[in-house]
């Protein structure tokens, strides 16, 4: 009786090593996929803490001159110290951007990609008006009643990438409201991914 020769049987050897290529380029999809995922959190976790610390700079810039009188204001009127002034500065610095607002060599961002300001107003909670800090028109209004700002800002509208941001949030005292755009630097699918980051900074205070 003849043994099989089971070190010398090579039939569907080329079977076996398609699929171990396959299975291969199907684990190094899903490590790509899932790397790009990992970098997008932590990009926009970093990015919008950076917008955090940027509206509350902002809401640091108190009118002392209305506070004197009694008015708890924020300045928006003196160069310099203006509560869009210092957004401006901690956002650049702490998001690595020029004076334009373009992406460093040092920034998480593509390097050259812009920050866009979509929104950027200070909630005069004395007056109980919005006071736009931004050059373009803004998409939020301020209920009086309940004191409850609504914004939508939408990009790349009508677009597979298309993603909208909204912000419905009472607030207590002066406030600052930012949004920004921009994209994210990804090695996969999730490469340009748009960004679209919401923050409010609220100032507490009690009169007496």
């Amino acid at each position: 009786m003849n043994k099989p020769k089971i070190l010398g049987n090579e039939r569907g050897g080329i079977a076996i090593m398609l699929m171990s290529l396959i299975a291969m380029l199907f684990c190094i999809i899903v490590f790509v996929v899932v790397l790009d995922y990992i970098m997008l959190y932590k990009d926009q976790n970093k990015l919008k803490n950076d917008l955090n610390r940027a509206v509350h700079a902002a809401s640091l810039s108190i009118d002392e001159e209305q506070l004197s009188q009694g008015f708890y204001r924020l300045d928006t009127t003196t160069p310099g110290t203006r509560a869009q002034d210092m957004f401006y500065r901690y956002l650049r610095i702490n998001m690595g951007l020029d004076n334009t607002n373009k992406a460093l060599a040092s920034s998480v961002i593509p390097e050259n990609e812009t920050v866009n300001i979509s929104e950027l107003l200070y909630v005069d909670w004395e007056s109980k008006v919005l006071v736009n800090m931004h050059s373009t028109p803004t998409s939020c209004t301020l209920n009086t009643t309940t004191s409850k700002v609504t914004c939508a800002v939408t990009l790349n509208g009508g677009t597979s990438t298309q993603i909208t941001r909204t912000i419905n949030q009472t607030v207590i005292g002066p406030s600052v409201i930012a949004i920004i755009n921009t994209y994210h630097k990804g090695v996969g699918p999730m490469a340009n991914e748009p960004l679209l980051l919401p923050a409010v900074q609220e100032v507490y205070f009690r009169k007496r």
